[in-house]
């Protein structure tokens, strides 16, 4: 290492060890402290090397079953293909970052300690870039269209699912959830419910969103902590299993950790997230999160502002990271720019967000959450 000298065949060998020695590490660390969700996920993610990501489904009816008596007699027993035997297909997206080195850095890596210095710096920044782009894409309803797929989009109405007109139709995991009920999830969105539901924040009324006054009057079924428990039934209702990570804008965070009272609950602190570095509540055993790159995807101005915020309710059994195994943040050959004195390393992440059960999560709408808060 203490003879590498970035010149002519000297930056192959540091595109060598950056690969080596760099990526590596940049791949163990990532998201491993800036996102809870992506954390999880990342930290059990799974590979593929074709055109596409195709997972098969997780919950749809196995075919029929019948009782028989202790002497095996019983009900006419026929095997049947069923819904389960279907496939969802992800087309991958590839995620590409890079940074420079300039021809004074090169002449002073002349030992391995400078080039640690250098180096590590610039692929921290790295990391750090390709995390807010990975994270600011996560909750967007219009994504870009080469993207990673939203958790918006996977698991909610918006321009990314079927439910809208066959212009901007992306049917997820190409399953048209038309015609497949069991392919939606639920989205629950209060300021839509009329009074007959129960669920209307007042008496005769409807309103376009959920106030901060309703949500903190225990007397209401849109207090916050009602509002999550019908949240977790929802996203447990096909399943029976509980979700285990609830992400919130920090706004809602605050206040639903103001209304646990640990009198009744215990710790109202998540001890799963305590030992991954980041904060959390905890709400019948399950992780509630902030996540503030939810309200980068907020309307900014106009009517909707500060007033579509969302809680997501996400089961990570059913939510998947892939990535290629060939593009596992991968660095290309350092190339030597012809206009300055700079050398530029890509580096690569070939992959996708993928759901297997969509309707093992719920997502609320329509609750007051400003984004100037933070």
């Amino acid at each position: 290492m203490s003879n590498i000298v970035v010149s002519g065949t000297g930056s192959a060998s540091l595109s060598a060890l950056i690969q080596q020695y760099y990526m590596p590490v940049l791949y163990d660390n990532i998201f491993k402290k800036s996102h809870p969700l992506l954390a999880l996920l990342k930290g059990k993610a799974k590979t593929f090397n074709g055109r596409e990501i195709v997972v098969p489904i997780e919950y749809a009816s196995g075919g029929a079953s019948v009782w028989g008596d202790r002497h095996g007699l019983g009900s006419a027993y026929t095997p049947s293909i069923a819904d389960i035997a279907m496939t969802a297909s992800y087309k991958p997206s590839m995620l590409t970052g890079h940074f420079l080195l300039t021809k004074e850095e090169t002449l002073l890596m002349n030992s391995p300690q400078a080039i640690k210095n250098i180096v590590g710096a610039k692929v921290k920044n790295l990391q750090k870039g390709m995390e807010k782009t990975v994270a600011e894409n996560l909750f967007v309803t219009a994504p870009a269209e080469d993207a990673w797929s939203p958790i918006s989009g996977l698991l909610s109405a918006g321009s990314y699912d079927d439910s809208d007109s066959p212009a901007n139709t992306i049917h997820v995991g190409g399953i048209n959830s038309s015609s497949y009920s069991w392919w939606k999830t639920p989205v629950l969105n209060y300021a839509s419910f009329s009074d007959a539901s129960g669920d209307s924040p007042d008496s005769g009324s409807v309103v376009d969103h959920i106030t901060e006054a309703n949500m903190v009057d225990a007397s209401k079924n849109t207090y916050i902590l009602r509002i999550l428990a019908k949240g977790v039934a929802n996203a447990k209702a096909q399943t029976g299993e509980n979700p285990d990570i609830i992400l919130v804008p920090q706004y809602l965070f605050d206040l639903i950790e103001n209304e646990i009272d640990p009198r009744k609950t215990g710790s109202k602190m998540s001890e799963r997230m305590g030992s991954l570095g980041f904060t959390g509540l905890n709400f019948r055993g399950i992780d509630i999160v902030a996540d503030q790159d939810m309200v980068t995807a907020q309307a900014t101005s106009g009517d909707n502002e500060h007033l579509d915020g969302k809680i997501y309710f996400i089961n990570t059994n059913y939510l998947h990271m892939f990535f290629n195994s060939g593009a596992k943040f991968t660095a290309s050959d350092m190339i030597e720019d012809t206009k300055s004195n700079t050398f530029v390393q890509k580096v690569h992440a070939y992959g996708n967000l993928v759901v297997t059960n969509r309707k093992a999560h719920c997502v609320v709408t329509n609750l007051y959450s400003p984004n100037d808060y933070a």
